[in-house]
């Protein structure tokens, strides 16, 4: 079984590294813009990870993560990694506090992607 990935970021550059990036990998991935079309697509099949940017239009990558936090049970919700440009230790805690399992700054790096797949893909 594939890990399925959506990705919550928004800018169009950093869509197109990370897509490039995911493609070296056995996943499956899909790219929203923000973190209230993360959420919809969310509801409308599950996803095994969401790499989250922090940083985005409509809802951020906080926001969307304590909303998902909020609207499924432990067994039901991706592992989300926050992205972030932020490489600070009260992001990183922050982000863990909203319920994000890991953190990676951007830009990310295929050692990056196949460490969080091995530490946390349950498939």
């Amino acid at each position: 079984m594939k890990p399925r990935i959506l990705v919550a970021e928004d800018s169009e550059i950093n869509q197109k590294l990370i897509a490039h990036l995911l493609r070296r990998f056995d996943v499956e991935f899909e790219i929203v813009g923000d973190g209230l079309k993360a959420l919809q697509r969310l509801e409308e099949e599950p996803f095994d990870f969401i790499f989250m940017d922090l940083f985005m239009p409509n809802m951020g990558g906080l926001e969307a993560t304590k909303e998902i936090m909020r609207q499924y049970s432990p067994s039901q919700r991706p592992v989300i990694i926050a992205l972030t440009g932020n490489a600070e230790e009260s992001d990183r805690t922050e982000c863990l506090q909203a319920g994000m399992k890991d953190f990676l700054t951007k830009p990310i790096s295929p050692d990056d992607v196949s460490r969080i797949i091995k530490q946390w893909f349950r498939g």
